[in-house]
């Protein structure tokens, strides 16, 4: 369902205050045969739309796609259009008000219904987070190789998209088995096989390779690198031989990375070379050996037999094993964490066991679990224990069942009865935990919320509130600005869009991720500072580096490093003037004022244009009619199709508010030679030129940007599309949102406290 139809909101009060049943007849037929039907009637209807021939509630009820564009339209002063009668604001607000009172009604003071979410699997943002929560490991992001999020509702969050397709869980079981090896380091993988490098594998500094040999004839070398993924003690291992010469055994000088680390007298013939070792303790990262001969010894003709002769070095192999031992304190900190007990005896493996799967498997399905739920992984450690294998080993057997179980990898929230649709319930206590921080961290509950689920008191009140403020200034809430806003704003569309070179030699992928951090520096100061959400259209401050700066001509900031900037008036309309959304909604060659428009009115108005008709012709065949005409001018024609003209009419003109930003978000005055006009007229004789003007009007639509945010936030924040009876649960927000300067935190608490983010419910088989 379309979410403008939420915007009823101010409207059905007063119909349901009138005391009288809203019906067509009396209500909206009037006004539609009146403004509509001279265009939309039943013969020839412009658009193949017509608006006679109903006279019930069912047959309206029946063409419900239709009357809500038609909704949309009217409340949007897109129809009727110039040039024809127009309704005075009061019927405009009454036939909208009508309509929607006929087909959405909901009575707010009546036992509302929550909806129902799709179970839903965790995404792969929401996976790699888990699994660093879950886990402790860092620098691991396994669903980074998973196949992308079906995407719905503009989020990938989303339950109804979010499919289990075969691959991914063959991607989801290697997965489990590889991060279970890197959060427990079982002597299995402890005491690593031998890495060797061949002479194939060796970098030859000052000696050649020949017959499977490095021969070193005179002050030659060779450089082994092995990567080393645990610290611990390390046996490095030398096979080599010589020519044997003079009274002293052929030597190599073995360094690590760079510094000496022992000499070995190689006093083995080349026909028969042996190992040498050396013990070393290593760090994780990558080691670097160079093996040097160093005691050359050439004379041909010395006298005695003795002493006679030509000393070279042969290398066959350099080898890394290991480590040998790893002390408690260099396991890896996700062992330390995971491993809690150990057994000394046999009889010990079972409780030892439960001591470390228990407190894991309740994190990893994010809700109490009983000892019958862990037994099996308990059975998998024995199993592992009875076949000599070690209990850590055991371990990592049964995190990788952990976390390849649907109890893991989907978010449950459970129904008494799944097929009552009637019924609604409030979410227990786990599941609102897990509700609240996957909606702000897309992660799992931490420590704190699980504490008070166990209470029973994460349900209250005044604790949601406490835990959304505390839950805001985490670092982890840089997950909402990612997830949320990266998506609410488009920014990850930035990652397709590439200007055209020629034209703009100046952008690479560098500057295009300056672009997006500002955007988000900019979102996370909004969230942490509690700014008001209509920051996104007044902001008079970004965030910038030295690149980003001088791509804007901005002076005065240097380094790599962002920081906070003051900008000038004309600037001062938040992500308006941003480079990443003023690039996203450009075209490689030029600006588009009809993508910024329309940008504009999906994501800061929420009343998004309808697809445009199949027959109309692209602007490029406009401009190649009038090739001298200036984009306005090329617009201008455009608009004068009447079917380009109903939507163009304020698309357009939001985006010539625009014009002063080049395709990059680069500030110009003129194009082509030409001064920018920046003008533009909306419905309603609403009148701006250049940004900051333009950042007033949208300013001053306070309610048409607060629903479409709270719309947009809450349907992130339930996994599901808004339907018409999440009218008085948004109707809730934006009125905490008004009584309170529409600060961010109090958007958030709003839904937070909302019944739909509180309750669910089944739905009829």
């Amino acid at each position: 369902m379309r979410n403008f139809l939420l915007r009823s909101a101010l409207c059905l009060p007063a119909l349901a205050a009138s005391g009288q049943e809203v019906t067509y007849e009396r209500d909206v037929k009037p006004l539609v045969q009146k403004y509509c039907t001279g265009c939309h009637g039943e013969k020839d209807p412009k658009g193949e739309l017509s608006l006679t021939g109903f006279s019930t509630l069912e047959s309206v009820k029946a063409k419900s796609d239709m009357w809500e564009g038609a909704i949309d339209m009217v409340r949007g002063k897109v129809m009727p259009p110039l040039g024809k009668p127009q309704p005075t604001e009061a019927e405009r607000r009454r036939l909208a008000a009508s309509l929607e009172a006929l087909l959405f009604h909901v009575d707010c003071r009546l036992e509302r219904d929550p909806g129902r979410v799709t179970i839903r699997r965790l995404n792969r943002n929401e996976y790699n987070n888990t699994i660093r929560d879950l886990l402790g490991v860092e620098g691991l992001r396994p669903a980074d190789e998973f196949p992308a999020d079906d995407v719905g509702e503009g989020f990938d969050n989303i339950g109804d998209v979010l499919s289990l397709p075969p691959l991914l869980m063959e991607k989801y079981l290697a997965a489990a088995e590889r991060l279970a090896e890197a959060a427990i380091a079982a002597p299995e993988t402890r005491r690593l096989p031998a890495t060797r490098r061949d002479p194939q594998q060796l970098q030859l500094t000052g000696s050649a390779q020949a017959a499977g040999v490095v021969q070193m004839a005179s002050s030659g070398g060779v450089v082994a690198r092995f990567p080393v993924k645990l610290a611990g003690e390390y046996v490095v291992r030398l096979h080599a031989g010589g020519d044997q010469a003079g009274p002293d055994p052929a030597r190599a000088e073995v360094q690590l990375d760079g510094k000496k680390l022992s000499v070995i007298d190689v006093v083995a013939d080349r026909e028969q070379p042996q190992t040498y070792e050396l013990k070393v303790r290593l760090s994780p990262g990558e080691s670097r050996f160079d093996v040097a001969f160093i005691n050359d010894y050439y004379r041909p003709d010395e006298q005695d037999p003795k002493l006679r002769g030509d000393r070279n070095l042969y290398i066959h192999w350099v080898e890394l094993a290991g480590p040998t031992d790893v002390a408690p304190e260099e396991l890896p900190k996700s062992h330390q964490r995971l491993v809690v007990a150990r057994p000394t005896e046999r009889a010990q493996l079972r409780d030892a066991a439960l001591q470390c799967l228990r407190p894991l498997v309740q994190r990893a399905f994010r809700r109490q679990v009983s000892d019958a739920e862990v037994a099996p992984y308990v059975k998998l450690v024995e199993l592992a224990t009875s076949r000599d294998e070690s209990f850590e080993r055991g371990l990592q057997v049964a995190v990788t069942a952990v976390l390849v179980s649907p109890q893991f990898l989907f978010r449950v929230e459970r129904d008494p009865d799944p097929n009552d649709a009637k019924q609604s319930h409030s979410l227990n206590q786990f599941e609102l935990a897990s509700r609240l921080s996957y909606f702000l961290w897309s992660s799992m509950p931490d420590d704190q919320l699980f504490s008070l689920a166990s209470q029973g008191v994460l349900n209250n009140d005044a604790v949601l509130e406490q835990q959304v403020r505390r839950m805001l200034q985490d670092p982890k809430a840089d997950q909402l600005g990612q997830n949320f806003a990266g998506q609410w704003l488009n920014l990850r569309i930035l990652d397709e869009v590439t200007p055209d070179p020629g034209k703009y030699p100046g952008f690479d992928a560098q500057l295009r991720e300056d672009m997006k951090q500002e955007t988000m520096l900019f979102f996370n100061a909004i969230m942490r500072d509690n700014r008001s959400i209509l920051d996104v259209v007044r902001g008079d401050f970004t965030f910038l580096n030295e690149r980003l700066a001088k791509h804007y001509g901005l002076p005065n900031v240097s380094g790599e490093q962002f920081r906070r900037v003051k900008l000038a008036a004309d600037r001062s309309v938040g992500v308006l003037s941003h480079a990443s959304v003023l690039t996203l909604t450009s075209n490689p060659t030029r600006t588009s004022p009809v993508k910024r428009g329309k940008w504009i009115m999906e994501n800061l108005l929420g009343t998004p244009p309808p697809a445009p008709p199949a027959n109309v012709p692209e602007l490029e065949a406009t401009a190649k009619a009038a090739p001298g005409a200036t984009l306005r001018e090329q617009l201008e024609l455009h608009r004068q199709v009447d079917s380009c003209a109903v939507c163009h009419r304020q698309m357009d003109a939001l985006g010539f508010g625009l014009e002063n930003f080049d395709a990059v978000g680069r500030w110009r005055d003129t194009e082509g030679g030409k001064p920018i006009d920046t003008a533009g007229e909306l419905p309603g004789d609403v009148k701006f030129s250049g940004p900051a003007e333009l950042g007033a009007v949208l300013a001053a639509r306070r309610d048409e940007i607060s629903r479409c945010v709270a719309e947009k936030m809450m349907t992130f924040a339930l996994g599901r599309g808004l339907q018409y009876f999440d009218r008085c649960a948004v109707d809730q927000v934006l009125e905490r949102l008004e009584s309170h300067e529409h600060r961010f935190y109090d958007l958030v608490i709003g839904i937070v406290l909302s019944d739909p983010f509180r309750m669910r419910r089944g739905e009829a088989p």
